[in-house]
């Protein structure tokens, strides 16, 4: 079982499969941390410009 877990660990997909849930866990935090900014009244491109997120994208948050 160890080595299949090994084997697995080395496999493209698994790396790419935890580098694919990386990307979305760090998006999710931008975007809860773009809503917080919004709640205390900062501008859309000010946040576009800290959180690196397309201003589009804060926008939905507003709704």
């Amino acid at each position: 079982m160890v080595i299949k877990m090994l084997n697995l660990e080395k496999s493209a997909t698994f790396r790419r499969l935890i580098e694919e849930g990386r990307k979305e866990g760090e998006k999710e935090a931008k975007l809860a941390i773009a809503k917080n900014l919004l709640k205390e009244g900062m501008d859309i491109d000010e946040i576009a410009e800290i959180t690196k997120l397309p201003k589009e994208e804060i926008e939905k948050l507003l709704n």
